[in-house]
This record gives C-alpha cells, sequence and structure tokens, in this order.
C-alpha cells in the first residue's frame, strides 16, 4: 500500500515534493495538492483536443511509473468562451483509452465555474447557501427564544460568513478549456 494519510496537515507538502517532476505539456497546470487543472487557450477546437489529449497520454505515463492512480471518472473537460454558437460542443479528450466527460459547470477548489467565467453559477448557488443559513439565524432571534448578542454574532460569523468567504470570484483567463 502506498499513499498518504487523508487530512494530514503534510499530505499537501509531501505529495507536491513527490509530483515535483511532472512532465513539461503543451498546456499551463495549476497545482492544489492532488488536484490538477490544464489549461490551454487555442482557435480551434481541434488544436484544444489534440493538445489535451497529448498532455493525458503524458501524464498516464507519468503516473504508471510512479505508482500513482488517475481517475479518468472524475476527471471532466470544459470550455470556457463567449461564443454562444459553440456552446454546445463538447471536447473529445481521452485519457487511458476512455474520454473524458465534458461539464459545462465544473467545481474547481469548491468554485463552480460556467462558460463565460461570470460566476453566475457559483453566485447562485452561494445564495441559495446563504438564504438556508439566514433561516437559521431568524430561529436564533426569533422572539420565542431571543439568543443573546454575543450567540448571534458568533452564529452569523461560523454560518454566513464562511458561505460568503467561499463564493469570492477571482480574476480567471477569459478564453481557455479546461
Amino acid at each position: 500500500m502506498n499513499g498518504l494519510p487523508q487530512g494530514s496537515v503534510l499530505s499537501p507538502t509531501l505529495f507536491n515534493l513527490y509530483t515535483n517532476d511532472l512532465p513539461v505539456t503543451g498546456s499551463l497546470k495549476f497545482i492544489y495538492a492532488d488536484d490538477i487543472c490544464w489549461t490551454k487557450q487555442a482557435q480551434r477546437y481541434s488544436e484544444l483536443e489534440c493538445c489535451l489529449s497529448l498532455d493525458m497520454v503524458h501524464m498516464a505515463s507519468y503516473c504508471r511509473l510512479w505508482r500513482l492512480k488517475p481517475s479518468p471518472m472524475k476527471t471532466v473537460t470544459s470550455v470556457f468562451h463567449l461564443l454562444n454558437t459553440s456552446a454546445a460542443r463538447e471536447l473529445r479528450v481521452h485519457m487511458e483509452g476512455q474520454q473524458l466527460l465534458h461539464d459545462p459547470n465544473p467545481v474547481y477548489l469548491g468554485m463552480t465555474l460556467d462558460r463565460t467565467l461570470s460566476c453566475r453559477q457559483h453566485l447562485t448557488k452561494t445564495a441559495g447557501k446563504l438564504q438556508s443559513q439566514n433561516n437559521l439565524m431568524m430561529k436564533l432571534a426569533g422572539p420565542c427564544w431571543g439568543a443573546n448578542a454575543n450567540t448571534l454574532r458568533s452564529s452569523a460569523l461560523a454560518l454566513c460568513y464562511s458561505v460568503w468567504q467561499n463564493a469570492q470570484c477571482g480574476n480567471v483567463p477569459r478564453m481557455s478549456a479546461l
């Protein structure tokens, strides 16, 4: 058996050291712990498909060498663009002989992405979570029970602030494939 204990403070650092020699690929890599995102900017879908499929071949070879097991079932492709005529187009990228699933709204590091990178999907989900947390706050502050100010403040921070903190949408390149 090989691997690192899940949840250990050292696991992400040790994994990064173990995979420090990832192969050079035609696309950029964004890595956080064991989540790797390949991104490629191109004018044509065929160029994206060719580059990303070739990168998957290199990664599969690397993984076999270092006894890592990639998960084609958890790996998805997405395209980010502003062309409405190509909105339904899916990439044909393969990993270990299996075509990767296409997800128009992938979740990466807790953030739901959409093809225009407007964060609309992510903010809609976050608004729903905040509404749910606000309902709990209303119960705490209601006339029947009426928690004191310190309890309400602590509850608000724990329930709502953490949801809002995760909703922040950063700047992401406008045209890329994942």
